[in-house]
């Protein structure tokens, strides 16, 4: 599961898609993004144009009738979203890219105490070797809520970890390569071929402690990627 992550700031995705974000709104880069939040979502608009939106992360599929989003909708079993109701119809149609600078994961194989002295599991921040912008890949919805106003909510898809994330945790986000970003947006893509995308996706990422802080998403500073050195618990 990931469930938190590092978004970049407007002008590093900008720079990197070379594409400007629309009147839907700016994000504030955060530094620990959290579930229920606001993050930026590259898709293609209804001319086949990328544009850079911003999105609820968790995702509320177009017929939820409810008036209270579905729970744990944040993150999308890539081997099982072919099939769920919640993830089907976004996986055939509506695909996205949810950029990032790197996410957080938890050993649970390192027990170390928090600043309040609680046990918790030790948390590392994957990245690229270059720190360059990631492009996860993501599934996007529109919602009418109960007041009549659209919500645009989105979610990440996960796949079992591999490489050195596998050392850390058992999933990981499913990442593009930039050869993967036009054929995993257009809307004509086949489930074949979505589905081989994920299966060649990116595995080349480094990962290093960092403060136990990151588990609390009211911290949200550039302090957070900081190294640490990892003390076990007794």
């Amino acid at each position: 599961m990931c469930g938190r992550y590092v978004t970049p700031s407007d002008r590093a995705i900008e720079d990197f898609w070379h594409i400007g974000a629309r009147d839907s709104g700016r994000w504030v880069q955060s530094f620990n993004a959290a579930p229920t939040t606001q993050v930026p979502i590259l898709r293609l608009d209804h001319g086949g144009e990328a544009e850079l939106v911003t999105a609820r992360w968790g995702l509320i599929p177009f017929w939820w009738k409810q008036p209270k989003p579905p729970s744990l909708s944040f993150n999308a079993r890539s081997e099982e979203a072919a099939k769920k109701p919640m993830w089907r119809s976004s996986l055939q149609r509506q695909r996205c890219i949810m950029p990032a600078q790197g996410w957080y994961e938890w050993n649970e194989h390192q027990r170390v105490r928090n600043r309040a002295g609680l046990l918790v599991n030790q948390p590392y921040y994957h990245h690229a070797a270059n720190n360059e912008v990631l492009a996860i890949a993501g599934l996007w919805a529109t919602w009418t809520g109960p007041e009549g106003q659209e919500v645009v909510t989105c979610a990440l898809l996960t796949k079992d970890a591999a490489g050195p994330a596998a050392d850390i945790h058992h999933r990981m986000p499913v990442i593009l390569r930039p050869e993967q970003f036009d054929i995993w947006l257009s809307p004509s893509t086949s489930a074949e071929q979505v589905h081989s995308t994920i299966a060649i996706s990116r595995e080349d990422f480094a990962a290093h402690p960092v403060t136990t802080d990151v588990g609390n998403n009211r911290n949200d500073s550039p302090e957070l990627l900081e190294p640490v050195v990892v003390v076990l618990a007794d």
